[in-house]
């Protein structure tokens, strides 16, 4: 057993125990908490059981504890045997939000799919981390969606894992999914979307590519050979080659998806033609290495059956099918067809169409249309991708969604997916006069759907993910600063103020109905927040909501009173800094340079506050997020020229590079925005 997997836990608990296969697993929590672990303990049971049966391989032990603590900044650790995790991670109440206990099922999921990734077969050495946390974050969705079918785990995993992977290797300052570490300090900068989120993108990737009985067939080979002892990525590839005769050349064909950073876009230029080249969210650019092999699959007009794949770019010349795939889309294209390539984005990169054929598509987003969730969700992130980075112009992803306004029903994941990106674009242009034109856009297509849903359940039997979507709605309308709804969030907050049970806010409404109240009458709301935090509330996702509404205050004396209340108080603890730092930072772009400058003159006490812990690279990332000129970088790396910064290193140069994507993307499209939004 690696030593890093040891843990001695001493205290009182209460418990919550159930055994099969002769397995005891016990859910140990602070007196008093046990009966809300009974949903972990549930999902733990099933999901150990699943896993034996998928790696036909036992589980070694006869025991195996999840143990809740109130301060855990890590959020979980895979202990052999007995698993810590952060209160918020694992304990369910009546309260807990819909969004907050899926997170909890797939945080149980990950760590034990642990026990066989990483603690049963331990990566050689830091370089593949992503061995245990790429496998063990697709092996928490293959828990998810058979412990949960009605939840729609593929949907949830492409809107909030695999596009993450995206946005983050999108950058410059990105790194391969295996990274040499040659010190202590790397370690901790590898913990990141790229060894996770990318680590289990490409994973599925494969699993897609050589089919489920191939893959589960390398998997089993591949933790039989290597358990209780140490495997580098290539064993890995090896054992999935096998598993599928060696049909793809599994370690040629996923080197590159490795050992290279960043990833491609597939842009089409003409009748069967395309281009290859890295994405970068900052624009195209010359010099970046191209060559990955590119598996290719693409749902037609007219065909019920996936068409593919095909891969392009192929690791021999038996292997590029990029010539068959030409005169496909040639004979497609002629035909007059829409096609969108990359079924259920399983494969990791971006497409762009041309402008006829991205008009083809906007035809048939429509929830009772041909394309899935998945498929559609896709479309999104790709369009806003490529006119964020430039490949093709902004306003082709504003025409691709702007008839959302008419749809009779609402997919969540696709609605998440086109509000962040139409967050990110406000969050982008709030400062510039076309602001309140664009504000109008997102009332045109989020009022008719929040009238359809309101803000109470229609019945009984309505769906838990309608209350997440309601409240991706509702914060939608108040970014786009609809009266109504703002007045209807105050009232709703000073119910709640007056009597928590009577006025009671559904988990998933919860920080949005706060958010708006906070927007309407900032002053009070915020010192009823504060006063709440101190003296009544004590669930910990009620705590992060309010501390996170606390930081989105504009007020100047406010922000700063929250910035010295959060991180100099001693009233917050060290595991939640990072979730009203992000809104203070973030909010507006007077809070950012306010949350800059007080960094700049509180640095040393950040410093001795924080010292070199988990929360020390959020930290310094966050700290200098929220600014908007090029000039400003440069500021942000000047100060920063004679100072340690350790693990934050790398976070601080993503977060510069985000303020000068950013800087740019408002200097290119301003016009061609103020343009298009007045003759909407």
């Amino acid at each position: 057993m690696s030593t890093y997997l040891l843990a001695l836990v001493v205290g009182h608990f209460d418990s919550v125990s159930e055994t099969s296969n002769q397995i005891v697993t016990t859910v140990y929590t602070c007196p008093g908490k046990a009966e809300q672990g009974r949903f972990c303990l549930d999902t733990a049971v099933r999901c150990l059981d699943l896993y034996q049966d998928l790696f036909k391989i036992p589980y070694p032990l006869t025991k195996s504890d999840l143990l809740a603590i109130p301060d855990f900044a890590a959020g979980a650790m895979e202990n052999w045997g007995v698993v810590t995790y952060r209160e918020a991670k694992i304990l369910v109440t009546e309260q807990t939000s819909e969004t907050l206990k899926r997170g909890i099922a797939r945080t149980v999921c990950h760590e034990l799919a642990h026990q066989w990734f990483g603690n049963l077969v331990t990566m050689e050495y830091w370089t593949q981390l992503w061995l245990k946390e790429g496998a063990a974050r697709f092996f928490e969705f293959i828990g998810i969606d058979a412990l949960f079918p009605e939840w729609n785990a593929w949907s949830e995993f492409c809107q909030s894992v695999y596009t993450l992977a995206l946005g983050l290797d999108s950058m410059k300052s990105s790194h391969p999914v295996e990274v040499p570490v040659t010190h202590p300090d790397e370690i901790s900068e590898i913990f990141d979307s790229i060894s996770y989120a990318k680590g289990a993108s490409i994973i599925r990737m494969v699993y897609d590519l050589i089919g489920k009985e191939s893959f589960f067939s390398g998997v089993e080979a591949y933790l039989t050979k290597f358990a209780y002892g140490n495997a580098v990525t290539e064993d890995f590839w090896q054992a999935l080659d096998d598993g599928s005769s060696g049909k793809f050349n599994i370690v040629k064909f996923m080197g590159p998806w490795t050992k290279e950073i960043g990833f491609p876009i597939v842009s089409l230029t003409g009748a069967g033609e395309w281009t290859v080249e890295r994405f970068l969210a900052s624009g195209k650019e010359d010099g970046h290495f191209t060559d990955w092999p590119i598996p290719i699959t693409a749902q037609v007009e007219g065909m019920t059956e996936v068409q593919g794949p095909w891969v392009i770019q192929g690791v021999s010349p038996e292997q590029d099918h990029s010539e068959t795939l030409k005169l496909k889309i040639k004979e497609w294209i002629e035909a007059g067809l829409w096609f969108k390539l990359n079924v259920g984005q399983s494969g990791f990169y971006r497409v762009s169409y041309n402008t006829k054929q991205w008009e083809k598509l906007a035809q048939v987003m429509n929830p009772d249309g041909p394309l899935s969730v998945t498929d559609r969700l896709g479309l999104i992130s790709d369009c806003f991708a490529a006119g964020k980075a430039g490949f093709s112009p902004i306003t082709q992803s504003l025409d691709l969604v702007k008839g959302f306004g008419t749809h009779e029903q609402a997919d969540y994941a696709v609605w998440q997916e086109m509000s962040e990106n139409l967050q990110s674009l406000a969050s982008a242009f709030r400062s510039e006069p076309v602001f309140g034109k664009f504000q109008s856009f997102l009332r045109s297509i989020y009022t008719g759907q929040l009238s359809k849903l309101g803000w109470e359940p229609q019945s009984p039997n309505e769906s838990a993910r309608i209350g997440t979507l309601r409240a991706t709605i509702i914060r939608m309308l108040c970014i786009a600063d609809d009266k109504d709804v703002l007045n209807t969030c105050f009232e709703k907050f000073k119910a709640f103020e007056s009597d928590p049970e009577t006025g009671s806010i559904p988990g998933d409404l919860q920080q949005v109905v706060f958010r708006g109240a906070l927007q309407h009458d900032e002053g009070y709301v915020y010192h009823a927040l504060k006063s709440m935090y101190e003296n009544r509330s004590t669930f910990p996702e009620e705590q992060r909501n309010i501390l996170s509404v606390m930081g989105a205050v504009k007020d100047e004396r406010l922000h700063l009173e929250g910035l010295e209340y959060i991180l100099f108080s001693g009233k917050v603890r060290l595991q939640d800094v990072a979730f009203p730092l992000r809104a203070l930072a973030t909010s507006s772009d007077r809070g950012g340079r306010a949350t800059w400058d007080f960094v700049c003159r509180n640095f040393d006490r950040l410093r001795a506050q924080i010292g070199s812990g988990p929360v020390w690279s959020p930290c310094i990332g966050l700290s200098c997020r929220g600014l908007t000129t090029l000039k400003e970088a440069t500021e942000v790396e000047a100060f920063f020229a004679d100072k340690f910064l350790g693990s934050a290193k790398r976070r601080l140069e993503q977060s510069l590079e985000v303020v000068r994507t950013n800087a740019a993307r408002r200097v290119r499209d301003r016009d061609t925005l103020s343009e298009y939004l007045t003759s909407t």
